[in-house]
């Protein structure tokens, strides 16, 4: 005979608090979870296919995949009539009933009870469609067998919720259907829940599951334990089953607050004697408590919070765990704090730390259904957030040491400063200018924020910089000493002038590096058919050496910026044409060519494409601008421009020529009687990349060669 169960219930209800509710794995099987420690479990098995899509989906159409997840526990189970009685009763509330095996504690081990609204029961329908139920309980009984005779067990409830027939309209009387088992005897108490037919959810990765799992629980493990198994693998594979452990974060030396009660964490609402915050050293933190007061009650809240050691690696560890009775009720990384307060950055990536607050939902319940937060809002949450900011700004101070420490020494780690500074200044009476560097380099580091010291390109810069200043550094020092000193020999005079000339040699040969970058960007700029000619003429602008390595970038001239001017004019009076002279900063207006100054002589820079032949119509621009120009420095009235700049060059960057008649006789003109340069593009990489090589190569040769006498 099997028993008749009855839940009334609204399609409302299944439909909040289930389907729409929860929708992740590890949430839907942590309910379960906190009914079996309700339950007076010892052991918990959670078995499920790991790492799994638990149903398949194409074109919209979802397929199941025949997969079960099953829960089962050692707890004091239920009978039938308990069945009917409590669990299929939607939203009773369990810790005000006073009936046998109900109440605020568990009937067997006086556990302060997880649940309080029911409600948890419809968690899985947020990812399946059927949940069976099987599960004995009550005291054992002892009755005839099929067989006649006796049998002695607990009696079992088997039912099985579908939840198609249960959306309903309106509320209504929901029969659950009954499994074979039901009405039962079995040899012991406990509960398995198996869910299936699911929708298209996935299972996380084994490891990945137990952490989200223990991160929803922050009780001891020494009264109860979980057990996951994967029903993917084989029972002999080493990953096939696993017990949880306590979610655990590695903490920043010298950051952690210890928050201690008299009777540790399952605490209630009581008066403050014996809670303390304890910081780092075992000190007694005056600023807050273990807990605050509020309308004549004080609120007890133990556990801890720190800085970790790493920045947040997932979701699970960011921030402050905020457990209720041993079972996750929200988690924050600033309680609340708005944006844009100094030190946020840290707070954010490195706040952690796990607090237990009992009371949230013992007289009125300020935590969200799907226990994601907290009701802040509320004038108790917002004591609570008071509190809290408290904390996280004690922290903050507390890791500002170890937070740069931490800070540098990846900086360090990262820019391979040691290494650096050693291969920049290896010779062993360089050792003051390495002390320099590495104080500078500190210095620096300290400066960077911890976001982006994992950033190459943040640091290297800053490195960079530290081994430049360190020759001048220490050049002052010992200038400054020298000065001090009433008698100064010759051999710091000597060793001054070593310092001087190393420092000289640093600097140009950081010059040199970067415009070996440069280079590298041209040849990038060359390779790309994309590439227009004012790209290339404007790096000419700024970048003349890569025409003559000696030549500098062009000064803010006012006689040269007038000249470009006038000479524009002249041009367009001469000629009727309008000529632009490297003027980038028009968009869409194209430069004719670039003019620069260089060693008291005007020089014309005119830069085709890679592969491209100069064409008659190009020669005949260069003739005319070079006679143009010729016949306007010539004027009486630009003599002031004459005596300035006293020559005028063409260098052309050009691969090839499609030259005939009068414009390649010109072109041979120009070039045999030294108007014009002509180089092509591998020429004009290669001669400046080669010199500027050589230079660097002849730099660290000669920083070897100076030898500062040792300290």
């Amino acid at each position: 005979m099997t028993n008749k169960y009855k839940m009334r219930i609204s399609r409302l209800t299944i439909d909040k608090l289930g389907v729409k509710l929860y929708d992740k794995v590890s949430a839907v099987i942590a309910e379960l979870v906190s009914n079996s420690y309700d339950a007076d479990a010892t052991e918990v098995m959670i078995e499920a296919p790991m790492g799994e899509y638990l149903a398949s989906k194409a074109g919209g159409v979802i397929a199941d995949k025949n997969f079960e997840i099953k829960v089962t526990d050692n707890g004091i189970g239920m009978t039938p009539d308990e069945v009917n009685n409590f669990y299929l009763v939607v939203g009773a509330e369990r810790r005000t009933d006073d009936r046998p095996r109900r109440g605020d504690t568990s009937p067997k081990f006086n556990r302060k009870v997880m649940g309080r609204k029911g409600v948890g029961k419809l968690a899985p329908f947020g990812i399946c469609e059927v949940i069976e139920i099987l599960t004995s309980g009550g005291e054992k009984v002892t009755r005839d067998g099929p067989d006649g005779k006796p049998d002695t067990g607990y009696l079992t409830a088997h039912l099985i919720l579908n939840r198609e027939d249960m959306l309903k309209d309106t509320e209504f009387e929901y029969e659950p259907g009954t499994g074979s088992k039901d009405n039962t005897l079995r040899p012991n108490s406990g509960t398995t829940v198996i869910l299936k037919r699911f929708a298209y959810r996935r299972v996380s990765t084994h490891s990945t599951f137990s952490r989200q799992l223990s991160q929803r629980f922050g009780l001891p493990t020494g009264s109860w334990i979980i057990k996951t198994r994967d029903t993917t693998k084989m029972k002999t594979a080493p990953e096939y089953e696993t017990i949880l452990e306590s979610f655990s974060v590695e903490t920043m030396d010298n950051s952690k607050i210890t928050l201690n009660g008299p009777t540790g964490p399952n605490l209630s609402v009581k008066d403050d004697t014996g809670y303390c915050a304890v910081g780092p050293a075992g000190e007694t933190i005056t600023e807050f408590g273990a807990g605050f007061h509020h309308d004549g009650l004080f609120y007890p809240i133990t556990g801890w919070a720190a800085y970790a050691k790493n920045p947040y690696k997932d979701d699970l560890m960011a921030g402050v765990r905020i457990y209720c009775r041993g079972k996750i009720a929200g988690q924050t990384a600033v309680f609340n704090r708005g944006a844009g307060f100094h030190g946020e950055h840290s707070i954010r990536s490195y706040l952690v730390g796990a607090l237990h607050a009992d009371w949230l939902d013992e007289y009125e319940d300020l935590i969200q259904t799907d226990r994601r937060d907290i009701l802040w809002s509320h004038d108790l949450g917002q004591k609570f957030q008071e509190w809290g900011r408290k904390i996280i700004h004690k922290i903050g101070y507390l890791a500002r040491d170890p937070m740069r420490k931490k800070t540098w020494e990846r900086f360090a780690e990262v820019g391979k400063i040691e290494e650096q500074i050693v291969r920049e200044f290896p010779a062993d009476g360089q050792e003051a200018i390495r002390k320099t560097a590495r104080e500078l380099a500190r210095l620096l580091g300290q400066t960077i924020r911890a976001g982006e010291v994992d950033d190459i390109e943040v640091v290297e810069p800053m490195v960079q910089l530290s081994l430049t200043l360190a020759p001048h550094i220490t050049l002052d020092k010992k200038l400054r000493e020298a000065a001090d000193a009433e008698n100064t020999p010759m051999a710091v005079i000597s060793g001054i002038l070593r310092t001087a000339r190393l420092a000289e040699l640093s600097s140009f040969g950081r010059i040199a590096e970067d415009r070996l970058k440069v280079i590298e960007r041209v040849q990038d700029l060359k390779d790309d058919q994309k590439t227009a000619e004012p790209k290339l003429q404007e790096l000419i602008k700024y970048a003349p050496w890569l025409i003559d390595p000696q030549w500098a970038p062009i000064t803010a001239n006012q006689a040269f910026s007038t000249l470009k001017k006038e000479f524009e004019k002249f041009y367009e009076k001469n000629t009727g044409q309008k000529i632009s002279l490297e003027d980038f900063s028009e968009t869409g207006k194209r430069p004719d060519f670039v003019l620069s100054s260089q060693d008291n002589g005007l020089q014309l820079i005119e830069i085709k494409r890679p592969m491209h032949k100069l064409t008659n119509n190009e020669m005949d621009r260069i003739i005319t601008y070079n006679n143009q120009m010729n016949k306007f420095l010539d004027e009486p009235g630009n003599k002031e421009f004459r005596d300035i700049f006293r020559s005028f060059h063409i260098t052309l960057v050009c691969d090839d020529l499609s030259l005939t008649g009068a414009q390649e006789v010109s072109f041979d003109s120009f070039r045999e009687n030294g108007t014009l340069t002509h180089i092509n593009w591998k020429t004009f990489l290669l001669r400046t990349k080669k010199m500027h090589e050589d230079f660097l190569a002849e730099a660290e040769k000669q920083k070897k060669n100076v030898i500062e006498p040792a300290d």
